[in-house]
């Protein structure tokens, strides 16, 4: 069996949460024995098979395509020159809505949310209307459609009246002490300035957009902050739409530093030696910095809306994302509550079984295969 992959959405070694779903799930199934199976991976030249970090055990042929960028540029490659690169295969899978509509193979994707639908203020008109419309056409031609909670399960079902039985959930999930750490002796922000490592902080990563409300959990983490002036509130990723103008408010809030794009170990790191993760989003898919903080013993600060209670469960405390005051009250009933939250981490780690999403993601490509001891 030839299972293709298509990578070709990344366009920089600089993955989002989507790219770190399909990353991890490929590491995973270096831990299972594929019988008579062959991966063939398609990325951007650009993208180093390092950078990928697919088990080496896994038989894989990389198949490089030029450098074509994101967004329209891609799409126009992908439902055109993309047939020239493309070789015979069984299935042809993506994960996300990035998919050549005509080839022959047997199509599968994963749908991580429907968030262009109901969050306007993340997506431009042209932008939310062309995923609309790309969305509607994967669904209508893919076999089957992965999707990472419950809650984005329902979502997917109320707006685009998907049969259920087409739809399964494969979580997101982490693999425990998957990245050595190093010890960090500076980590600076942004600007080049050094974040004082000896203040404990909080710790929010993801991409700066108006989804993630970032601007609500800076002024509540001020509220909460300006008595005592203990803590720091560090702020990892990149801007995306909005992103920038989100930036230049936080620059003028104190103690609030935004460190940019951080490597894999800086933000395991982070993870290791923060008080608690934060991440009061109005739009959440899944949102997999909890579970990285809970591997870490560390609570979660989340919004009570989309998937992040699912998430989160009795580790951490669910908020109002609209209400700035009750954000502030939220990191009071972290940081008195922190104990007690860190002891539900591995129970909620366990509700997302690695094993159990990549059989259910593997089965539905067609694969046989067996666990290694």
């Amino acid at each position: 069996m030839v299972i293709g992959i298509n990578l070709i959405p990344l366009s920089k070694e600089q993955g989002t949460g989507a790219f770190r779903y399909i990353q991890l799930m490929l590491q995973q199934m270096g831990n299972y024995q594929l019988h008579d199976c062959k991966i063939i991976v398609y990325k951007q030249k650009n993208i180093s098979e390092r950078y990928l970090s697919i088990p080496k055990n896994l038989n894989v042929e990389y198949v490089n395509i030029p450098n074509v960028g994101t967004g329209m540029k891609r799409f126009l490659f992908e439902q055109t020159l993309f047939y020239f690169y493309l070789k015979s295969c069984d299935v042809f899978y993506s994960y996300c809505t990035s998919m050549p509509f005509f080839i022959k193979a047997k199509k599968i994707f994963t749908l991580h949310d429907v968030y262009f639908l109901t969050e306007k203020e993340r997506y431009g008109y042209i932008q939310r209307n062309y995923l609309k419309v790309i969305t509607k056409i994967c669904i209508r031609i893919c076999d089957k459609i992965f999707t990472v909670s419950n809650y984005s399960k329902n979502e997917i079902i109320k707006y685009y009246k998907v049969n259920p039985s087409k739809l399964l959930i494969t979580y997101n999930f982490i693999i425990k002490n998957n990245y050595s750490i190093n010890e960090v002796s500076e980590i600076c922000d942004s600007e080049g300035n050094k974040i004082d490592l000896n203040k404990p902080f909080f710790l929010f990563v993801g991409n700066i957009h108006p989804g993630k409300n970032i601007r609500r959990m800076a002024y509540g983490f001020k509220k909460f902050n300006e008595k005592d002036n203990i803590y720091n509130l560090l702020v990892c990723g990149k801007p995306a739409n909005g992103g920038l103008i989100i930036l230049q408010e936080l620059s003028m809030i104190p103690n609030v530093y935004y460190l940019g794009f951080q490597s894999r170990s800086n933000v395991e790191w982070l993870f290791r030696n923060c008080k608690a993760v934060v991440l009061v989003s109005l739009c959440e898919g899944f949102g997999i910095p909890p579970l990285e903080g809970f591997s870490y013993n560390k609570p979660a600060l989340v919004s009570n809306t989309t998937s992040l209670p699912e998430v989160v469960g009795n580790a951490g405390v669910c908020v109002n994302p609209l209400n700035i005051d009750e954000i502030a009250a939220g990191f009071h009933k972290v940081e008195n509550n922190a104990k007690q939250l860190s002891s539900f981490c591995n129970a909620q780690i366990d509700k997302f079984s690695p094993n159990e999403s990549v059989e259910i993601f593997m089965r539905s490509l067609g694969l046989d295969f067996v666990r290694n001891n």
